[in-house]
């Protein structure tokens, strides 16, 4: 099969399904449906435990979609274990049936099912598997910075993290795959902020990362991890949602927060690692 135009995909096709759609603002399924909705992409939330997400009606399986709204999707998106991804895909095998749509069966990141895959492909549905809808689409269609001038503040940053030993670091460093394991075994306790410049609620952590970084400066390191920029580092540690917040310590990841979650939540995290 050839391999999906994403860019393509994401151009045209503006329905989408969400299997797993969580109504916990914290939830990476929340997060990404919230994103979407902001790119004005339509949401149909499938969850059978509530009645509503995200002023949407959630339905508890996509063939109790009502017939009108059933012909309409374009991609159904999946936050379900791979071991659950085969009934799924029937489903939507009958819903292409009986509309000729979906069009697209798209796992989020950590999902895979080459079985269930195949037999969607035999049944003439795309499929994508482990990569996140939201990352793929601020990657292929968000604002970027200017890559000149990161580079310059990278430089100073670099220049102010050899130039500190032993002072105080009350700033943000920036952490590449070049540099992340260096920087991590250097500093006992460091915290390190995945973001993405397209992404909304990593615009709303970042000043809480900037006022934390000058209250805990001595005892704890703030860094800034560009996942786009830095795909290594993010794959190794596994970022399914962003923002995530990588607590190290001593070079070992000891915990992680995903989400926008509250300064108040991120120092009482905290505190058990000063």
């Amino acid at each position: 099969m050839p391999k999906p135009n994403i860019k393509q995909i994401l151009t045209k096709h503006k329905n989408i399904a969400i299997i797993g759609l969580s109504k916990n603002p914290t939830k990476t399924s929340h997060q990404v449906a919230q994103y979407l909705q902001k790119q004005n992409y339509n949401i149909t939330p499938i969850n059978p435990t509530t009645n509503k997400i995200l002023g949407q009606k959630t339905y508890k399986t996509l063939l109790d979609i009502p017939p009108n709204i059933q012909k309409t999707i374009d991609i159904i998106d999946i936050f379900r274990p791979s071991q659950d991804i085969p009934p799924i895909v029937d489903q939507a095998i009958q819903l292409k049936q009986q509309h000729q749509k979906p069009y697209i069966i798209w796992m989020q990141l950590g999902i895979t099912n080459q079985q269930a895959a195949e037999k969607a492909q035999k049944a003439g549905l795309t499929v994508i598997m482990n990569k996140c809808i939201m990352m793929e689409h601020g990657r292929l269609f968000g604002k970027k910075e200017d890559p000149e001038l990161e580079k310059i503040k990278a430089k100073k940053i670099q220049k102010m993290i050899k130039a500190s030993k032993g002072e105080k670091i009350a700033t943000p460093i920036t952490i590449t795959d070049t540099n992340f394991n260096e920087t991590t075994k250097k500093h006992p306790l460091i915290v390190i902020d995945c973001w993405a410049p397209w992404c909304g609620p990593c615009q709303m952590v970042a000043p809480i990362i900037e006022e934390l970084a000058k209250e805990h400066a001595g005892k704890i390191i703030f860094g800034k991890l560009n996942v786009d920029e830095n795909p290594e580092t993010a794959t190794k540690y596994n970022i399914m949602g962003i923002p995530t917040l990588l607590i190290i310590k001593n070079g070992t990841e000891a915990d992680r927060i995903v989400g926008a979650a509250p300064k108040l939540l991120i120092e009482n995290k905290l505190k058990k690692y000063i």
